[in-house]
């Protein structure tokens, strides 16, 4: 589904300053079960959390417009719409940026460009999970916590969430609960929001998120400037498979990967001499128990590299590493192959 969007569009000089002297509005958006209110601020949003739409304007030389002004919209239409991001979402984005547009207009009164003059600037595209438990959700991520990605650091917060950026895409994998807890629960309060109900609905759900940057959205169409309305949402849930699948060191031809301790043993013993199958398997467990980092440095480089080569060729997962009790926490979730909680 999509959540947080950046368009951004070329205005004139009197749209420039009806929107640049009029800074501070707050406008609210009624639905059955209450009434949630967003503002309009000119600035950047908070993060991906925040229910405020951003209007910003400025010289139009930031985006090569001569002699004339830009416009950027930035917010999350699940969010304002519904009051929250876990599920129930929008896959349209034309009307999605529609409905921003109609927002802005009727705020600022004034009159727009029509969708054929809007380019996307940065998408945001989330996926939720049901594990069934917030435990369960607490365990894959921090399970989570020792994965590699080329040239990117991991952020781990325990318990709440896996985080990396990089310059194309950054990659968000989060308990859904927890950040609803830390982030909008005090915004419903007031409202006729059922917050317990809705907080027993979510306690499973855990958030793969991908947002799509513009340097990405130009590879993807081989173009400068993005129009809207020739982004294909098929194209951007690409983009999220395969980044997730390279966090997650996962590929498309064997996503059945080896996370049980007992199958490990007997694939390694199925697969290798005994002598060789025990040596990989005392070796995996050093890993999952120390880290990668510490058994490379206590082991000879030949060694280390053949055994990773042998454990990688059979497609066990070394992507996340286990405390003592290795069955107790693991988790048999593959984003790849569930079904998208809607």
């Amino acid at each position: 589904m999509i959540d947080t969007i950046k368009i951004y569009t070329m205005i004139n000089k009197n749209t420039y300053d009806k929107i640049y002297h009029n800074s501070i509005l707050k406008t609210s958006y009624n639905q059955k079960d209450g009434e949630i209110y967003y503002e309009i601020v000119n600035d950047k949003l908070e993060g991906s959390y925040s229910s405020s739409l951003s209007v910003r304007v400025g010289c139009g030389s930031k985006y090569k417009f001569v002699d004339m002004y830009y416009l950027e919209i930035e917010g999350s239409y699940h969010k304002i719409i519904r009051g929250y991001n876990s599920h129930n979402g929008f896959y349209n984005l034309t009307k999605i940026v529609k409905w921003l547009i109609g927002a802005v207009e009727y705020s600022y009164n004034i009159n727009l460009p029509n969708l054929n003059h809007w380019f996307l600037q940065r998408i945001d595209i989330a996926i939720v999970f049901d594990l069934g438990s917030n435990d369960k959700v607490r365990k894959y991520i921090n399970n989570l916590s020792f994965c590699n990605y080329p040239r990117r650091n991991i952020k781990h917060y325990q318990d709440e969430s896996i985080y990396t950026s990089g310059t194309t895409t950054t990659l968000k994998i989060y308990n859904k609960m927890l950040e609803f807890r830390k982030h909008d629960i005090k915004k419903l309060f007031n409202s006729n929001f059922n917050i317990d109900s809705y907080l027993e609905e979510i306690k499973g759900f855990i958030r793969f998120e991908c947002e799509i940057k513009k340097k990405k959205l130009e590879d993807i169409y081989n173009k400068k400037y993005i129009r809207v309305k020739n982004v294909i949402y098929e194209d951007l849930k690409k983009v999220w498979s395969d980044e997730f699948m390279k966090l997650l060191k996962m590929f498309e031809s064997d996503l059945t990967i080896v996370r049980n301790k007992d199958d490990i043993e007997r694939r390694l013993n199925t697969c290798f001499s005994s002598t060789r199958a025990r040596n990989l398997y005392n070796f995996y467990c050093s890993i999952m128990l120390d880290g990668v980092t510490n058994v490379k440095n206590r082991t000879s480089k030949t060694v280390f590299y053949k055994n990773i080569k042998d454990l990688k060729s059979v497609n066990i997962d070394l992507s996340q590493r286990f405390k003592l009790n290795l069955e107790s926490n693991i988790i048999d979730f593959n984003p790849f192959e569930c079904r998208e909680v809607v």
